[in-house]
């Protein structure tokens, strides 16, 4: 039992030997989620059903019997007594039958005996059986778990639209970068191209007869010597 219940559940769920109010010990606790605990208990009679396998003729086999409905019932009225307690425990307990063999044996002979477990509100569970509670219990565990961090999904998904938000802000400031980036780079190609068709028609030019007439002295018309005599 406590193996099944140690690997089906996270630990802080469940408790083995937990005091009851009633200063009671029950082999194994499950905490459910606003709920109260589930009692698990694993104190079977297999004496009993040892001494009805082995019995040998018919009277031997009855004897064995009713011994095995008083213990059973017995230990059922323990269950109930001790660890039904209203507010503090669920209203149901389960007792666990170490056997799969042993669990089918009180089903098929002893319906009277589950039957009367059942109205004392304790339940056998075989290993098998056991081990299926446990995983229904991690789903009722993990949708208390979601509904808990409901309002936690909530304020993350916020605050990643936050994010998106900005994130699509700073795209466009980049985009809008790069464009000027592209419009500025486009105007410094034309100035250039500018300057270097200008260069290129002053390279075209002929200096030749300009630095000819640099050298030779000038020559003044006749008239405006004689003017300039006067």
């Amino acid at each position: 039992m406590e193996t099944i219940v140690a690997d089906g559940l996270p630990k802080g769920l469940f408790a083995f030997q937990h005091t009851l109010s009633n200063n009671t010990r029950p082999d194994c606790v499950i905490f459910l989620p606003d709920q109260p605990p589930l009692v698990i208990d694993a104190k079977f009679p297999l004496e009993a059903v040892t001494a009805f396998r082995d019995a040998k003729t018919d009277d031997d086999r009855r004897r064995a019997a009713q011994r095995l409905r008083q213990d059973v019932w017995r230990h059922i009225s323990d269950i109930a007594g001790k660890y039904l307690l209203p507010g503090e425990t669920q209203e149901m307990a389960l007792m666990f039958v170490p056997s799969e063999s042993v669990y089918a044996e009180l089903y098929d002979g002893f319906d009277d005996l589950v039957q009367k477990a059942y109205r004392a509100r304790v339940v056998m569970v075989s290993p098998s059986l056991l081990m299926l509670a446990i995983q229904v219990m991690q789903q009722i565990l993990k949708d208390a778990r979601m509904r808990e961090a409901v309002h936690l999904i909530h304020a993350e998904v916020g605050r990643m639209m936050d994010d998106v938000g900005r994130l699509q802000e700073r795209v466009l400031k980049l985009q809008q970068h790069y464009g000027q980036a592209g419009e500025d780079m486009r105007q410094i190609l034309i100035s250039t191209e500018k300057i270097g068709a200008r260069a290129g028609r002053i390279d075209q030019l002929d200096f030749g007869d300009l630095k000819a007439a640099e050298r030779s002295p000038a020559i003044v018309p006749a008239t405006l010597k004689l003017e300039a005599g006067e």
